[in-house]
């Protein structure tokens, strides 16, 4: 018998649980380079850095590697802002590549794989019918595995143009949240190697609340377009 929702959450909840105990054991327990150390070597690096980085990130999506702790890593090496510019252009020719991969060159292979997908025939059906605006949507809230959508999006009629304006401009809230996360890196890993959480450095709890305040604000978009949608489909009494 297929375990029930409840069940697959209860799991996913102890496997979260489980990593975040291990990853700051793993901080407070072995040796972990120091800031410093890293922003200095990026540094050293120079323009080969980001070159380096885009390589990786392009790389990984494609790949199906999840880019959450590679777009958290570019907030500790080049800062939110930069950080912001490098993930930005990164992921979407990352997104891109995958979507041209799907269209001309593996077409049969990712429709064999993802028609097994609950969720694909809805995004193709719902891709049909608003074009870059479900696009944008989907890249704002992400309803669906991005790795997965990109070579989705590939097997559709949406036009390229349309597909990878739609997705920079979507995936944009996103990344800058978890960039600016990753910038207070620093501070979160000596926190955790002290073990002092009494005493959380203001910028820590500064990027916290702008992070958390994004996804909040992401959260509700499916709401406020679910309601705008049905102000449309009332027809009017004049």
């Amino acid at each position: 018998m297929a375990p029930s929702a409840k069940s697959k959450k209860i799991l996913r909840l102890i496997v979260g649980v489980v990593f975040v105990t291990a990853l700051i054991l793993s901080v407070r327990h072995f040796s972990v380079p120091e800031c410093a150390a890293i922003q200095k070597q990026v540094t050293d690096w120079g323009t080969l850095a980001p070159v380096m980085f885009f390589l990786v990130y392009v790389l990984a999506t494609v790949a199906f590697v999840p880019g959450i702790v590679v777009t958290m890593a570019a907030g500790l090496a080049f800062g939110p802002l930069w950080g912001t510019v490098v993930v930005s252009i990164s992921s979407t020719v990352g997104a891109t590549l995958a979507f041209l991969i799907a269209r001309y060159v593996a077409r049969d292979a990712v429709e064999g794989f993802l028609s097994k997908q609950p969720w694909f025939e809805k995004f193709r059906s719902n891709v049909q019918e608003d074009g870059i605006n479900y696009v944008l949507f989907v890249r704002l809230v992400p309803l669906f595995p991005f790795n997965a959508l990109n070579y989705a999006s590939g097997l559709t009629p949406l036009k390229l143009r349309h597909y990878v304006v739609g997705s920079m401009i979507g995936m944009l809230p996103g990344t800058f949240a978890y960039v600016y996360l990753g910038a207070t890196g620093c501070s979160l890993i000596d926190l955790v190697r002290v073990g002092n959480y009494s005493d959380i450095p203001s910028d820590v709890k500064t990027n916290l609340l702008i992070t958390i305040a994004i996804f909040a604000t992401l959260s509700v978009v499916p709401i406020v377009i679910k309601k705008l949608k049905a102000r449309r489909a009332v027809p009017s009494n004049g």
